[in-house]
């Protein structure tokens, strides 16, 4: 579309250098301007507050699909490519922290809590949670036996809690409680809802390759080579988005953006249309429902009132780095496993909290933690900035 395509024209020249006669010709066709739906303030805060991390920070508009910010580090100098500088570009594509990979659309992530918002869906939706009712929350769940033990964040016994604060300050043995009941009824329960909020497969976004993902199920794991069984701990691991579970950035922000705007699942466009040389408009990219998640509008009322408490509660998992923010954010923390023992960092939400006007997604690799620097805190410090610049505040 911005290329264009080449012309031709076939003549016979004569000895002095004149045009003979013309054989034959195809005009050069202009190429096209693309109009990208991307808010200029956002992409460049969402590209500084990476910084040199590893990571991605993906913002959508949860009533139209419209991508306003889509980053990706590290990155690459793309004049590179256009000199056709080959020692850069081998130094980058031998690179191991993967410069040229984009991470928003093709890097597949356990998503970890933030996954938690469809395990409360999906028991909210068949009557295994009645919201209000409180639930123990133990430093170790054994609810499948001694020989599935799982262990709750940070190891701690928060007593008995009800589903907001379970999501405010991340208990997994709650949601190990609420995956076993939805196990229990049906394993293929929670896989679903997970499909229904657009999980688990591409999102069909123009001109961007992506990764699939994976939402796990039992008829999934039946297509492995060894280990087919669908056992206690895959329903329980998934609950809290972990085990074999794999998104994209660019799947979360869409999801965040279905928590927000009611249900609704948009196939994300970060094209709105291409011009002419004239400026008249040759395709238009309509917005695209593709799906609706499986929740009612008061249930994903009472499950977006508890991400506020993520951020607003002084016990909230995301509740410093937004502490002194003028604008009313929701959202949900996750700090995910990783086999070298450094956790990717989440942060998945939405804002302002009573009118939602962008959803957001961003992820820092395998992140060193420390006291007082957790993964999750650093990717909602991230999100901070990138909001501050679409609502011109600090």
């Amino acid at each position: 579309v911005l290329g264009g395509t080449f012309g031709w024209k076939l003549t016979i020249i004569e000895p002095n250098g004149q045009v003979a006669e013309t054989l034959g010709e195809t005009p050069a066709i202009a190429g096209q301007d693309v109009v990208l739906s991307l808010d200029p303030k956002m992409q460049r805060a969402a590209e500084n507050a990476l910084g040199d991390r590893k990571g991605a920070i993906v913002a959508e508009d949860p009533w139209s699909g419209e991508i306003l910010a889509i980053a990706s580090r590290p990155t690459f100098d793309l004049n590179a490519f256009v000199s056709g500088d080959v020692a850069a570009i081998n130094k980058y594509a031998a690179d191991p922290n993967k410069p040229l990979f984009n991470r928003a659309t093709f890097g597949q992530y356990a998503s970890g809590s933030s996954f938690k918002p469809v395990t409360a869906a999906a028991a909210l939706r068949e009557g295994l949670y009645k919201y209000g009712d409180k639930l123990p929350c133990p430093a170790r769940w054994t609810g499948y036996g001694e020989q599935w033990v799982q262990l709750n964040h940070e190891t701690a016994d928060l007593g008995n809690i009800d589903m907001r604060t379970a999501i405010a300050r991340s208990c997994n043995s709650f949601f190990y409680e609420l995956g076993k009941r939805l196990n229990d009824r049906n394993p293929d329960l929670l896989p679903n809802a997970a499909k229904s909020f657009g999980l688990g497969k591409a999102t069909d976004i123009d001109y961007v390759l992506e990764a699939e993902g994976i939402v796990p199920s039992p008829a999934w794991k039946q297509t492995l080579a060894t280990d087919k069984t669908w056992n206690p701990g895959d329903a329980t691991n998934l609950a809290i988005g972990q085990g074999f579970l794999l998104v994209t950035p660019l799947q979360v922000a869409n999801y965040a953006a279905a928590l927000a705007n009611d249900g609704i699942v948009w196939k994300p466009r970060l094209v709105i249309e291409t011009r002419d040389r004239s400026g008249a408009v040759t395709k238009k990219f309509e917005k695209t429902v593709v799906g609706h998640a499986n929740a009612t509008n008061t249930e994903l009322s009472l499950i977006r009132d508890a991400m506020r408490a993520v951020v607003a509660d002084t016990d909230g998992t995301v509740y410093f780095p937004f502490r002194t923010f003028t604008v009313s954010v929701a959202g949900k923390s996750g700090t995910a496993e990783t086999p070298s023992g450094d956790p990717n960092g989440w942060f998945i939400g939405f804002a302002n909290f009573e009118a939602p006007s962008v959803a957001f997604a961003a992820v820092f690799e395998q992140f060193h933690e420390s006291p007082g620097n957790f993964a999750s805190q650093v990717a909602g410090t991230a999100v901070r900035s990138t909001l501050a610049a679409k609502f011109g505040v600090n």
